[in-house]
């Protein structure tokens, strides 16, 4: 009951916050945001990491309005040369969905807005697409009503019956798969897709972007970092694995695009998702910095191979 008062307290007073426009004084700080987004999508289906469309455009409104549009480039020049960083704003996608050119791109356009978006470059035209969507589709597809499956040596029953359900069930098998290699995360998602009883992935084989897409857009205000091959999580795998999956992944960018690829987003992007080594490696192939997933602002004190994602306070509080 505490716990519930408490709540409702803070709630009203975020609330007092937005309608008083207090959190304004944070416009004042030398901070800067750089913005994550994923799928912007028409319809959301609750297992992807998606925004709606409308909900993207108000968000650019907002942005638009209120901080100074720069690319990441930009961001990270300043932060490198201790230049003020007052209401600077990024905005960043990542993977290479194929809707960030259809549905972003335009609205990024009528703005006229720079973004960066980091591509995972081996489900680019190969008709692959990334593991971790494969595992929300499996759960989010399947007619099962639970899922066996042993987890760090320890038997587990997952319910499957409603929608709440899968998706809980899917994050559980995420965040296993979270501390895996990557032979062993290909592993898992095969014979979970077996037990699931999903026989293909036709229906989302077209999720990515093409090549002629991202160089109509990289000549049109819109960079293109790294963001790896195939999606591993660097602390993982090998180093020399991990070096191969950076550099390559810039070399095919650069090919395909003649567009110098300098910033990085590190697959799933928390902290034990990479490590010191591997931002050495960045450096060694000429990149000037790299963003992560956790959350906050970016001030001149933060490590350019270290930078925060997340939305300014006001939009993390609002209903779009």
């Amino acid at each position: 009951m505490q716990q519930r008062i408490l709540y409702r307290a803070k709630e009203k007073i975020k609330k007092l916050i937005l309608r008083s426009k207090l959190y304004k004084i944070n416009y004042g700080m030398n901070q800067c945001y750089v913005l994550p987004y994923h799928m912007i999508v028409k319809t959301k289906n609750g297992f992807y990491p998606e925004t709606d469309i409308h909900e993207f455009e108000n968000q650019i409104k907002h942005v638009v309005r209120h901080y100074k549009i720069v690319t990441l480039n930009e961001i990270i020049g300043r932060m490198r040369n201790r230049e003020p960083l007052r209401r600077y704003l990024a905005i960043t996608f990542d993977d290479g969905f194929r809707d960030n050119y259809e549905n972003a791109y335009p609205i990024l356009k009528r703005y006229d807005l720079p973004a960066t978006i980091f591509l995972t470059t081996g489900y680019v035209e190969t008709g692959k697409i990334p593991w971790f969507i494969r595992v929300r589709y499996m759960f989010k597809e399947t007619k099962r009503i639970e899922l066996k499956v042993n987890l760090n040596g320890q038997s587990r029953v997952l319910p499957l019956g409603t929608q709440r359900e899968r998706y809980a069930a899917s994050q559980i098998i995420m965040n296993h798969l979270m501390g895996c290699g990557s032979k062993e995360i290909m592993d898992t998602v095969e014979a979970i897709s077996q037990e699931l009883e999903i026989g293909n992935f036709n229906e989302i084989n077209d999720l990515m972007l093409s090549w002629k897409q991202i160089r109509e857009m990289s000549k049109n205000s819109i960079l293109f970092g790294g963001h790896t091959i195939t999606h591993p999580i660097l602390s993982k795998i090998p180093l020399n694995n991990a070096e191969e999956e950076i550099k390559g992944s810039k070399e095919i960018i650069e090919s395909e695009t003649g567009q110098s690829v300098r910033t990085f987003a590190y697959p799933f992007g928390k902290k034990d998702h990479f490590r010191e080594e591997i931002t050495k490696i960045l450096g060694r192939h000429d990149f000037i910095g790299a963003v992560t997933t956790e959350k906050g602002r970016n001030n001149p004190n933060t490590n350019v191979f270290e930078i925060n994602r997340s939305f300014p306070w006001e939009m993390q509080q609002s209903k779009w």
